[in-house]
Parts: C-alpha cells; structure tokens; sequence
C-alpha cells in the first residue's frame, strides 16, 4: 500500500473506532453500590393541613380516621400504595405513603383522595423516588366485617 493510502485507511480505521467507541457505553464507577432492581416511585407526606387540629367531637374523629383507613386500604388492595404507615413522633409531617404510579400527575391524585386530606385536616406533598423493588411487600389486612 502507498504511504498516502496508508494514512488514508489509517485516518478512516480510526475514526471508526472512535465513533465506535463513543457507542459503547462506558462502565458506571458506582454501578456496584447501587442496586439492579430499582425501581421509580413517588412519596407521598402526609402533612398537617390548614385546618387546625381542634378538639373535634370524638366521632368526628373517628369517622374521619375511618374514611382515611379505609382510603389507604383500598389503595393497598389496588397495588397504589406499597408501603403506607404513620409517623410515631408529632411533628409537622403525619404520615407516608410510597405510591406505584405511572406519573407524577397520577401519583398526585391518588395522594390527593384521602378524604383526610379533602378534609383539609392533612395536605400532602408528592415527590419521585428511586428504590429498590418494592412488589414483594405484602400487607396482612384482617377481612372486612360485612355489614
């Protein structure tokens, strides 16, 4: 081969493999110390609303920690909520939720259900997450009394 056609082929080979290079993903430093099965998700705070949290008629109380129970039960039995439990301390946020949506929009609206929250007793801020795979979280609910 003539010295020109050489640098020819040699430019030509190389600037294949750097644009083949550039194709090929480069190995992610942290990529050991961050788990495979992760998975999008939103949470959900359950925070202290706007009205304030007078000493309401005791049944006022309780029909309105029912609805809410109630609303995250159904929301656990239609795979929404993943993970749902109070906050064991007083303070200004009450309660979360991990919520399995498809957007953030959605996750927003199931969030904003809870008869608490439309109460105004609870608001509720809503943020993406990442974690691991949550689906192998199981509830164990006692069967519903029939009325």
């Amino acid at each position: 081969m003539k010295p020109r056609a050489k640098s020819i082929f040699l430019v030509a080979t190389l600037g294949m493999a750097v644009s083949l290079g550039a194709q090929i993903p480069v190995a992610d430093p942290l990529a050991a110390y961050i788990p495979k099965n992760i998975k999008p998700y939103y949470l959900d705070l359950l925070v202290k609303g706007d009205k304030p949290e007078a000493a309401g008629a005791a049944a006022d109380d309780g029909e309105r920690m029912r609805k809410h129970l109630a609303y995250i039960r159904n929301q656990v039995e239609a795979g929404k909520f993943v993970l749902v439990g109070p906050l064991t301390e007083e303070n200004r946020i009450r309660g979360i939720a991990v919520i399995q949506a498809g957007s953030l929009e959605e996750a927003q609206r199931i969030a904003s259900g809870d008869p608490i929250v439309q109460s105004g007793h609870l608001a509720v801020e809503v943020h993406p997450i990442l974690l691991e795979d949550l689906s192998a979280v199981k509830f164990d609910y006692a069967p519903l009394e029939k009325k």
